[in-house]
């Protein structure tokens, strides 16, 4: 062990997923020295395995959560505004099989009731988007809802089940790439606080009289000192506090699994939108266009390790029955799975048995300075995707208090890495054609890298050059490109790159052929030797064999996507 003494922070904030990189952001930007680890990369665990819907929480409403709903409309509404390069609206349909069913049991559940509505008529939703609209008058950037009858229904989406009476349509909001502005949080941190730090695939070793051991990549033990340590583990919370020498049960998470289609006819039904519909069981799902593929979810079953969490076959075949019913006339089977993935999500420890009445509300509590632990560990239990920025700014508050810190600025219209100097659509073009001259990129290009990065799109431009060269079947993915991210968005491994930096792996575009090519592009540009390489390529294949259900045979030959009865 070193014997140089360790390095201070005024924070040290555990866990890099979307709560503690709001945090981290919101911190630096208020000139507090801050730390931000993550035992892996940045975005890696449950922020990286949402529906990835930036939403008001229209369910919430049955649970009597107004509030919840009114914080997350209004934070919905921020981002589209604030990271509108990966935030963007989503129409979307809900199919409505009764006039009347649904009052009484959601009566029920709003005063109390552990047993959630098992159908929700037309009156019933009617009722629910009115309050949703209401609720989401704070900044609003959308429409309001619509209802249409089953005739009209059934023109725009014939695919849809002859049951239906009537649709209901509102407008929430889809993220393309979540783990991206995890790291875009991470960044902007840093360039507010350049004396800040953020280190990925560097877990906590344990906690000695107030010093903190971190593991570093390389082996490396780090020792740093912190006034104030907050643990933003997500799921892995409980453990996190053991290793502060902390004893708590706050998290009782449940697991949230989602498999990707390639189904062109479905994706001709959906026309860009999102379908909210009811399970036979009376459970939510939804299904909606993602990167040229339908992405469906989720399950809510409640689960407690979030290192071994996985799609189980029993989650796909009701994914596929459920699409059966919501769509008869449409063919379903295993084999049109390209990718799947499961997360569990951080919720708070709750008696109740229904999981999905478990609250997506937050809290922080705080466990005061102990004998052997000098400082306070708050802990960050629960919220949603959509709250983190509120979420950050309430414990930031509290940060601030208790370390006699004045707060210099808010983060309500704070943009978000490419969202920052992003074009509104009357000046988007003339953005375009500024760039293309100034890098001598078609302007096609630069549209693309516009729409992928936000402004940060005109690095990349530059980097590239007038004659990009793009990767083996995948035209819109250069090598450029793939050399730029890893030299400049803090890679450590291949999977950074093919899961969390692109959607390579989530758009089912993978082939051995591909991950050879961007590997190499990696080791080039990070130094790797050929037996590290071989390692990482052989460590993706493992990942997306065993978490994603795909097979990439280091033959050559790709296998067929997840099925039924293979870990998904």
């Amino acid at each position: 062990m070193t014997d140089n003494p360790p390095d201070r922070f005024d924070v040290v904030i555990i866990g890099a997923g979307v709560n503690g990189a709001g945090l981290f952001r919101d911190l630096c930007a208020q000139g507090l020295r801050s730390l931000i680890v993550d035992k892996g990369d940045f975005g890696s665990g449950s922020s990286a395995a949402p529906s990835r819907l930036i939403h008001g929480g229209l369910k919430y409403l049955e649970t009597g959560e107004f509030r919840l709903v009114a914080e997350s409309t209004y934070e919905r509404n921020l981002l589209l505004r604030n990271a509108a390069h990966l935030v963007r609206p989503l129409p979307t349909v809900i199919p409505i099989l009764s006039w009347t069913k649904g009052i009484w049991a959601a009566l029920r559940t709003l005063f109390g009731s552990t047993t959630a509505p098992r159908s929700r008529g037309a009156l019933l939703v009617k009722i629910g988007l009115v309050l949703y609209d209401f609720h989401g008058r704070r900044a609003r950037v959308m429409p309001r809802h619509t209802m249409r009858g089953r005739a009209r229904a059934l023109a725009d989406i014939p695919a849809l089940t002859p049951n239906i009476k009537a649709v209901g349509t509102y407008y929430d909001a889809a993220i393309t790439m979540p783990e991206r502005l995890v790291l875009e949080l991470v960044q902007d941190g840093l360039a507010l606080s350049p004396e800040s730090e953020a280190l990925n695939w560097t877990p906590l070793t344990g906690q000695r009289n107030g010093v903190l051991e971190l593991t570093g990549p390389d082996g490396d033990l780090r020792r740093v000192h912190a006034d104030l340590v907050v643990n933003a583990a997500g799921p892995w919370i409980d453990r996190v506090n053991a290793a502060l020498g902390l004893n708590t049960a706050f998290i009782g998470g449940t697991k949230g699994a989602h498999i990707l289609l390639d189904h062109p006819d479905l994706l001709r039904q959906l026309d860009g939108r999102m379908i909210y519909f009811e399970g036979n069981d009376g459970r939510i799902l939804l299904v909606f266009p993602y990167e040229g593929k339908a992405l469906v979810g989720s399950t809510d079953i409640a689960a407690d390790d979030p290192d071994a969490v996985i799609c189980t076959a029993e989650e796909t075949a009701y994914f596929m029955q459920a699409l059966k019913d919501l769509l008869p006339r449409l063919a379903f089977d295993e084999g049109q799975i390209v990718y799947a993935y499961s997360g569990i999500r951080p919720l708070p420890n709750s008696a109740s048995t229904v999981p999905g009445l478990i609250s997506r509300d937050h809290s922080a509590p705080v466990a005061e300075p102990a004998q052997g632990r000098p400082f306070p560990v708050i802990s960050l239990v629960g919220g949603k995707w959509t709250t983190f920025r509120a979420f950050a700014a309430e414990v930031a508050d509290t940060v601030l208090a208790r370390l006699d810190r004045p707060r210099r600025c808010e983060t309500d219209n704070m943009a978000i890495g490419g969202g920052r100097g992003m074009p509104d659509p009357d000046g988007r073009a003339d953005w375009i054609g500024r760039v293309a001259g100034e890098t001598a990129a078609k302007p096609t290009r630069v549209a693309q890298l516009l729409d992928r990065y936000g402004t940060t799109g005109r690095r990349i431009a530059i980097a590239e050059g007038a004659h990009p060269a793009p990767l083996p079947g995948t035209p819109d993915v250069t090598r450029a490109e793939i050399d730029w991210i890893a030299r400049n968005e803090k890679v450590a491994h291949l999977e950074d790159i093919l899961l969390r930096r692109t959607t390579l792996a989530i758009s089912g575009r993978l082939t051995p052929a591909l991950c050879d090519e961007i590997g190499m592009i990696a080791a080039a540009a990070l130094g790797w030797s050929d037996a590290r390489l071989r390692a990482e390529l052989d460590g993706v294949r493992t990942l997306l064999a065993t978490r994603h259900g795909v097979c990439l045979a280091p033959d050559g030959i790709s296998a067929q996507g997840p099925r039924g009865d293979a870990p998904a």
